[in-house]
């Protein structure tokens, strides 16, 4: 991102809410039973110390504090930004992988996949006790 970017996203909280079973990003209100979290724009890894965005085109709905249309076009600006092909690793699956990320620094999806083929998903969490 770009300095001027850097400095306009320092403070800027984003508004998040959690539809587990959407795949797309509708319209949505405080109304609709969904868990709505508020987390900066812009989080520091603990351990690296790397700045990185902590937003989803998914779940982030808006900018706190921000009119729609400001808040819609900086959120397309930064989505935009962060799926650019030489951010993404598309994962080829073969039969016996295992992957492992950092949920800390990273987005992460899964792609469509045939309904008569299995799937299985294990997910652990490390962390470390505070």
């Amino acid at each position: 991102l770009s300095d001027s970017m850097k400095a306009r996203l320092d403070g800027l909280m984003g508004r998040n809410m959690y539809d587990y079973d959407s795949t797309l990003r509708d319209p949505t209100s405080e109304d609709d039973d969904l868990s709505v979290a508020v987390h900066p724009l812009v989080r520091v890894h603990p351990e690296s110390g790397r700045r990185g965005l902590y937003l989803s085109r998914l779940m982030t709905r808006n900018v706190v504090g921000m009119d729609k249309a400001e808040s819609d076009a900086l959120l397309d600006e930064l989505f935009n930004h962060a799926e650019r092909p030489e951010f993404v690793y598309a994962h080829r699956w073969t039969i016996g992988d295992l992957v492992i990320w950092d949920n800390r620094c990273l987005n992460h999806a899964r792609t469509d996949f045939p309904a008569d083929e299995a799937r299985l998903l294990r997910r652990y969490t490390i962390s470390e006790p505070e």
